[in-house]
């Protein structure tokens, strides 16, 4: 039978202030894993941690910010023995069309969903490798989404974070490290808030997945016997939008 204790094992949360980062960070200290929540807003990251007790502790970084992220994985490093468990959740989203869209955006988001958990993989893969450890990203189902229309700069970042994992894990497999991509469709959070307001569609949580729903995945993926790894994981809401 699979164990979902995480016990003695170290997982670094990014998004942690909100959303899918939030639920999932909460699931694995409920998990008994030591909790590192990495995010932009510090009082919430607080929040958070006091909510988790003792397990989990706050990480205030902006995953835009070079030398931030070497801060943190400096501090880290001091903080705990190990990492076992990476899980890249932060990211943004800008829309606008490609011929009217400011590159800006472009840019913008290519820092936070890929240059950043880029680098601080890259940082923290010496101490992932040392335990055969894992490596989660959330990315999203608009992967595999056929009209992008509006959404181009952000569905090509998801698909250049992807291909970063797949090679990824062609790199560590052999030292025993696990890298696992979840897609989720739309997801009841702050940012599909935003999102239904500027297009003026309905907003209805309950046709959506919820960010536990994602968290769950996150550690079956996590807890699934050591002679597996799952390599892609989709989920998708149950019911369809009411139009």
């Amino acid at each position: 039978m699979m164990s979902r204790s995480l016990e003695n094992m170290t997982a670094l949360v990014t998004g942690a202030s909100s959303g899918i980062g939030r639920a999932t960070a909460s699931l694995l200290a409920r998990s008994k894993a030591r909790v590192a929540l990495v995010g932009r807003r510090q009082a919430a990251l607080e929040e958070l941690a006091t909510e988790c007790g003792s397990l989990a502790s706050a990480y205030p970084c902006d995953m835009t910010d070079d030398t931030q992220l070497k801060g943190l994985a400096t501090r880290l490093q001091a903080d705990f023995a190990r990492i076992d468990i990476l899980v890249h959740s932060a990211g943004i989203i800008k829309l606008g069309r490609t011929e009217t869209s400011p590159v800006a955006d472009l840019d913008a988001q290519y820092a936070a969903n890929v240059r950043g958990p880029y680098i601080l993989t890259q940082l923290l893969l010496p101490l992932l490798r040392a335990v055969s450890g894992q490596i989660v990203f959330v990315n999203s189902l608009i992967t595999r989404v056929n009209n992008t229309g509006g959404r181009g700069s952000y569905a090509a970042t998801q698909q250049a974070v992807h291909s970063i994992a797949n090679a990824l894990r062609d790199e560590v497999n052999e030292a025993g490290v696990r890298v696992t991509t979840i897609f989720p469709g739309t997801t009841a959070t702050q940012r599909q808030v935003n999102l239904h307001e500027i297009s003026g569609k309905r907003y209805d949580p309950d046709r959506m997945l919820q960010p536990e729903d994602v968290a769950e995945a996150v550690l079956f993926a996590l807890t699934i016997g050591r002679t597996a790894e799952i390599t892609d994981l989709y989920l998708r809401p149950m019911l369809k939008p009411l139009v």
